[in-house]
């Protein structure tokens, strides 16, 4: 069986490190998601949350590790700060 080397693109332990709100701001600022973006804003057909916006907003689910987008939801709308883990 032959291996194949690859270079990492970074280095879990620091991501681990981080607390919930600066992972979540690591995430936004490195996934490659802008074509994405321009092409759901330009095919959405509804104005009242925009495409990016629930995005985010499902992409902080992850990162904070919500079970279900009702969990999401509550905390969204009660505008609390997301746990931090130790």
């Amino acid at each position: 069986m032959a291996t194949i080397a690859q270079k990492g693109l970074f280095e879990w332990d620091e991501i681990e490190e981080l607390g919930d709100l600066e992972r979540l701001r690591w995430v936004l600022e490195h996934l490659p998601d802008e074509a994405l973006m321009r092409r759901l804003e330009r095919q959405r057909g509804r104005d009242d949350y925009s495409a990016r916006a629930v995005w985010n907003s499902l992409l902080a689910g992850v990162v904070f590790e919500h079970g279900s987008f009702e969990s999401l939801r509550r905390k969204l709308r009660r505008g609390a700060k997301p746990p931090q883990h130790a």
